[in-house]
């Protein structure tokens, strides 16, 4: 509420500013006896209390009772003091024109302006009989007032929405790019460590039945390690981009070294591809599609192949496995995030679970839109 009030007489400073100086000829023309002067001054300070309210209420959310109120008062009060038949309080007139886009807004504003402009038309032409040049000028003042003070208050109100806008657009831009960060730390990492639990499994089985093979997955797993710490540091820097030819070479290779046969077929695309923006986005269908293998599917065979479909890329990676991984709806990457990465690229991804096994369909064009 109190930050709702601090920003309301921002806003609808125009009001309060120009209130001293419009009252100022009413509280000069005090006359008459004293019980004439106590209403007079009476009226003068409901004027400036209901303005005031007026001000530092009104505006959005436009779901309080009081700027209505104290509006429809500082209309009831204005009308009181022109009663008194005096020129010095005509400016009243200017202060409720002011104070209107302070509480209404749309269609209401647009009627009440004028409204108000022909009542202190009729105002001035009770003060001053027949002087019609009176009467204009003081429509014409009024009216002036109140559209200044409604496209001031428009004004306003657009660069609130807009700071706004940027602040939400900051917070979206953030939580975005946490969730990419989040997706590809996961696509980098995911199969990284998949290989090595695959390499610790293979050194388990084998302990103490065939020694050079242990070493030689304890060095793989070494090899692994290191270039999964490079990876992690190259990530906090800017996210390392892979080749689709790296890929498919990692795959192939840790895919045979969990027991998987795997095939890798490629018509004349994977040099075409490699160097252009769609095998960045491959490459990750690639890694992300070889862990899924190793990880859920239970697989005894693979199968990759890359080709050209009427101008675009076609990447396919089927399994005689289980089907498709179940991970946690609530993680970023997996599937959910390969197909944000594809989507973005301007392609498509299909995946297609049988009792066979796992199809992944990945499509792009060479050139994504």
């Amino acid at each position: 509420m109190r930050d709702r009030l601090g920003c309301a007489w921002r806003r609808n400073a125009s009001a309060l500013v120009w209130m001293p100086l419009l009252l100022l000829g009413p509280v000069l023309d005090l006359h008459g006896s004293p019980g004439e002067v106590v209403f007079q001054v009476v009226i003068i300070l409901v004027i400036a209390c209901t303005t005031v309210v007026a001000a530092v209420t009104g505006g959005p959310p436009w779901r309080a009772a009081a700027p209505y109120v104290a509006l429809s008062t500082l209309v009831a009060a204005t009308v009181a003091g022109s009663m008194h038949g005096s020129s010095q309080w005509l400016p009243t007139w200017i202060l409720l024109a002011n104070t209107l886009p302070a509480v209404l807004r749309g269609r209401s504003l647009v009627a009440a302006v004028p409204v108000v402009t022909l009542m202190s038309m009729g105002a001035a032409a009770v003060v001053d009989p027949f002087r019609w040049s009176r009467v204009w000028s003081e429509g014409f003042v009024v009216l002036l007032a109140g559209c200044a003070s409604a496209a001031f208050i428009a004004l306003i109100d657009t660069v609130a929405e807009l700071r706004r806008t940027r602040a939400e657009l900051a917070r979206v831009a953030v939580a975005e790019e946490r969730e990419r960060f989040s997706r590809d730390l996961h696509d980098l990492l995911g199969h990284t460590l998949s290989v090595i639990v695959v390499k610790a499994q293979a050194v388990r089985r084998l302990a103490g039945q065939d020694p050079e093979a242990v070493a030689g997955h304890a060095a793989d797993i070494e090899q692994i390690g290191r270039q999964a710490l490079d990876d992690v540091r190259r990530a906090v820097d800017a996210m390392r981009a892979p080749t689709l030819d790296d890929e498919l070479d990692n795959a192939r290779r840790s895919l045979a070294a969990a027991g998987i046969a795997t095939t890798v077929t490629a018509d004349g695309a994977v040099e075409r591809a490699a160097d252009g923006p769609a095998g960045e986005v491959l490459a990750w269908v690639v890694r992300e599609a070889a862990t899924n293998v190793l990880r859920h599917s239970g697989a005894s065979a693979c199968r990759i192949e890359l080709d050209e479909r009427e101008g675009r890329l076609a990447l396919v990676v089927a399994d005689d496995g289980v089907g498709a991984p179940r991970a946690p709806s609530t993680r970023f990457g997996g599937l959910d995030g390969l197909r944000d990465r594809v989507t973005a690229a301007g392609g498509e991804l299909q995946v297609e679970p049988s009792s066979e096994g796992f199809r992944l369909t990945a499509v792009l064009p060479e050139v994504p839109a």
